[in-house]
């Protein structure tokens, strides 16, 4: 962490955020390493801001960057901190994608002459309440039973909320709050032109407790009446000036049994809650109300912003909820998919093209396998560091499946290549690690969520089912592979490629039945970890839901295609259309029980 004195030494050569003629921000590397590491707490999890920001612009834009009419390109920290301190300066930016103009039409505003195309909230805002009010409608129907309009105007609608969530976060930090009249809550704001939330927050408890002690007041009803107007009225105020300020938790508990972190709103509301908190962390609110309002200062909103971070880190220390944070931050810049994407796309052409050069002994042997292995590694490590800091399994979401069963499909390809070096199994882990991959990316993109979310009850610390999902990721992965393996055997008998070479076809075969045990091995004791789970977190060992009912046709099949191998009612074409087969029931299991909704 950077001391104070640091930063306000920096503070004097580095401006807060620059501006161009264009109105585009340039924050400073000082306030973007304090911003970026800041811990909030959102669903249920301690994330950096950073996290927090790249999931916001990924859920409104559709992606982790921001394009700006001008050409210009903000990664999703500068449009975050724009929005947040600089809300008027975005209203215009073009920030919600519409597929269909139809749902423009249906809240009553001007459309562009594109069917779809990119609106700003300026614009957006002429049919606010129209949408809100559709958005209301549409959301009493059933999921299955909305026409896509109807969803994609319920999803305009949820992005609107977000983002201002986001720009009216520290409207309560311009406000001022006093209290006229004749009354003992008045005299207690004497202060002209009123006072921050965090001296008014920390100033009501005090005051009821003055009001109650007041034997006067309560013998004098009409008194009591003035009073009790006097502290309406400014509680009104109070939640007027924080109906916006929740959409981030920055305030650690000072209860350490206590779980959930605090918004501006929320510590107004234990003030004056009288069985709540108290004043708890109202000196970090008015460290946190001064950032806005300094906004036009930068040495001194960088002072404010390290004193905030340094309270609010230290905080968090306590609690032990922040030692992942920074690991987190490395986690996304380091970008470990990103390149891994790239570099399987790389290996797979490197591939294709050395079967151009057959005899090219030392690329098969070595320039190909370390070009699918790099890719590889880094999956691998980014696998590992989200186990790290989650402090959880390999897999607990349908996305980390996506990366895990990519992950040993491609180690398994491997060690098949290494053991007989026919550059098959090569050719179909790298083709598996580009499609594993930019699925990741599409899934992450579509659902606009935080891939590393908390778990609920049922699927947290639980042993059973840790190791039955692991156990079972690994048979889906062996599943996929050994059909992706089957189908260079069907389209090569297609095409007539190598019709001549028998013992091409038959080490195809081979290393398909080969998979397949490994899969069946894995699927049948992955499918009784289940049950075992189930029957320790449910009571039953079975219920015929569809996922068992997937992992059973899973079972099954793999025992169907392995029997009638051994009795010759199929011989090596059936044995690889069985795994093609096969590979379809992975996929409906995997994925596709998964949006059937039940």
């Amino acid at each position: 962490m950077r001391s104070l004195s640091l930063i306000l030494i920096a503070a004097l050569v580095a401006p807060l955020a620059a501006f161009a003629a264009d109105d585009l921000p340039e924050w400073s590397d000082d306030a973007r390493a304090l911003f970026e590491t800041l811990p909030v707490q959102d669903d249920g999890r301690v994330k950096p801001l950073d996290t927090f920001a790249q999931f916001t612009l990924l859920k409104l834009n559709g992606k982790r960057s921001f394009d700006h009419e001008s050409g210009a390109k903000l990664d999703h920290l500068d449009w975050f901190l724009t929005c947040l301190i600089y809300p008027e300066k975005v209203q215009d930016w073009k920030h919600f994608v519409v597929d269909n103009v139809a749902v423009i039409e249906a809240i009553e505003i001007p459309t562009h002459d594109e069917k779809r195309d990119r609106y700003s909230y300026a614009e957006l805002s002429e049919g606010r309440a129209k949408l809100f009010q559709l958005a209301g409608e549409y959301s009493n129907k059933d999921a299955n039973e909305r026409a896509p309009v109807e969803s994609m105007i319920m999803n305009l609608a949820s992005n609107v909320f977000l983002f201002e969530t986001v720009t009216h976060y520290f409207d309560f930090a311009f406000r001022r709050f006093t209290v006229t009249g004749d009354t003992q809550v008045a005299a207690a704001f004497p202060e002209e032109g009123g006072v921050p939330l965090s001296v008014a927050v920390d100033r009501m408890p005090k005051i009821f407790g003055m009001l109650r002690q007041d034997q006067n007041v309560q013998q004098n009803p009409e008194a009591l009446n003035a009073e009790v107007a006097a502290i309406s009225r400014m509680l009104e105020e109070l939640e007027a000036a924080t109906r916006s300020a929740q959409a981030l938790a920055l305030f650690p508990p000072s209860d350490p049994e206590d779980k959930v972190w605090r918004s501006p709103a929320d510590v107004m509301a234990a003030a004056i809650d009288p069985h709540g908190a108290g004043n708890e962390r109202i000196e970090l609110l008015a460290k946190l109300e001064q950032l806005p309002v300094l906004r036009d200062e930068p040495q001194a909103f960088l002072a404010a912003l390290a004193d905030f971070h340094r309270e609010a880190v230290g905080a968090a220390e306590s609690r032990g909820e922040y030692s992942k944070v920074p690991l987190e931050v490395h986690y996304y810049k380091a970008q470990y998919l990103w390149y891994a994407l790239y570099l399987y796309v790389f290996s797979f052409i490197l591939i294709a093209l050395s079967w151009l050069a057959p005899n090219a002994r030392f690329l098969h042997r070595y320039i190909t396998p370390v070009a699918v292995m790099a890719p590889t590694v880094l999956l691998i490590v980014g696998i590992t560091l989200r186990c790290i800091i989650r402090s959880r399994p390999p897999v607990s979401t349908l996305y980390e499946t996506v990366l895990f069963i990519t992950a040993t499909a491609v180690v398994i390809g491997l060690l098949i290549e290494f053991m007989n070096r026919q550059r098959i199994a090569i050719a179909v882990a790298a083709f598996l690690g580009v499609a594993g991959m930019f699925v990741s990316f599409r899934y992450e993109a579509k659902e606009g969520v935080d891939t590393m979310p908390s778990l609920i009850a049922v699927l947290d610390t639980n042993f059973w089912l840790a190791t039955h999902v692991t156990i079972i990721n690994v048979g889906y992965a062996a599943g996929m592979l050994s059909g992706a393996i089957a189908h260079i055997y069907i389209l090569g008998k297609l095409v007539g490629f190598k019709k001549s070479d028998r013992n091409f076809y038959r080490t195809i075969t081979r290393m398909v039945y080969g998979v397949l045990c490994f899969g069946l091995l894995f699927s049948v004791v992955g499918t009784i970890l289940g049950g075992i789970w189930a029957n320790d977190s449910w009571g039953r060992f079975w219920g015929w839901d569809p996922k068992e009912n997937g992992a059973l046709l899973i079972c099954i099949w793999s025992l169907i295609i392995l029997h009638a191998k051994m009795g010759r009612y199929i011989l090596d074409l059936g044995v690889n259309a069985g795994a093609i087969i096969l590979a379809m029931w992975v996929a409906f299991s995997w994925w596709g029980v998964n949006n059937l909704g039940v």
